[in-house]
């Protein structure tokens, strides 16, 4: 696996092409699996809507992907932190998302 770090001037544009890319997509946060459905940055916090929960987190400090082994492209999991609070996203399975294009609806 690897880990980048991604830089907080590109996280508006991040967040929109990883929601584009990663809708409907089952992630597991905080024990609940639940379908992704947005990533945004607003003003000075994330929201992370997932089937019926939200999620919001305070001025973030640092955002990484963490990518499956062998394949870049491949998302093992999505961390957001803010001072001692840490979000973390994880799916059920790492895969290309160009791998599964039209199977999602």
């Amino acid at each position: 696996m690897s880990t980048r770090r991604i830089p907080s001037d590109s996280w508006p544009s991040f967040f929109d092409s990883f929601t584009r890319q990663h809708h409907g997509w089952l992630v597991t946060i905080g024990g609940e699996i639940e379908p992704l459905k947005s990533i945004r940055l607003i003003e000075d916090r994330v929201e992370v809507d997932a089937g019926p929960s939200h999620y919001r987190i305070a001025r973030p400090s640092i955002v990484t992907v963490t990518s499956a082994a062998g394949d870049e492209t491949a998302i093992d999991h999505l961390e957001i932190e803010s001072g001692s609070e840490k979000l973390t996203l994880r799916f059920r399975a790492a895969i290309n998302p160009e791998l599964v294009d039209g199977v999602m609806p």
